[in-house]
């Protein structure tokens, strides 16, 4: 995986400059780990990179959606004198959805986290 082109795809979802992507590197670098630290071992990653450079990206959008809606950056919206305000769902349901189908592309390469959901009786 290439961390430069984990950003580079972030940057494309996010619409940010290349200058204000510098302050959004951490979340692709936390991203890139986390996608990382869950590879099998016997995955050939030269292979893979592509499927997990777009599933780190996507999960760095989502985690950077959810950072601006609690900032309150996408809820606002503010043009000269007008505002108006919105609840940022629907961002947050796309990049979710992005990043749902990110992971699943790449499921066959990830370890199961071995976290199961089960009924007791």
């Amino acid at each position: 995986m290439d961390i430069e082109r984990i950003i580079l795809l972030f940057r494309r979802l996010s619409g940010l400059s290349e200058k204000d992507v510098i302050s959004f590197r951490f979340m692709c670098e936390a991203a890139f780990s986390y996608v990382d630290s869950r590879l099998k071992s016997d995955i050939n990653v030269s292979l893979c990179g592509g499927r997990l450079e777009t599933a780190a990206a996507a999960l760095a959008y989502y985690r950077y959606v959810l950072w601006c809606i609690t900032d309150g950056e996408l809820n606002q919206i503010k043009v000269g004198e007008l505002s108006s305000k919105r609840n940022g769902s629907a961002e947050i349901d796309a990049a979710e959805k992005l990043c749902r189908q990110a992971f699943s592309d790449i499921a066959d390469l990830l370890e199961h986290d071995g976290f199961v959901f089960s009924v007791i009786d």
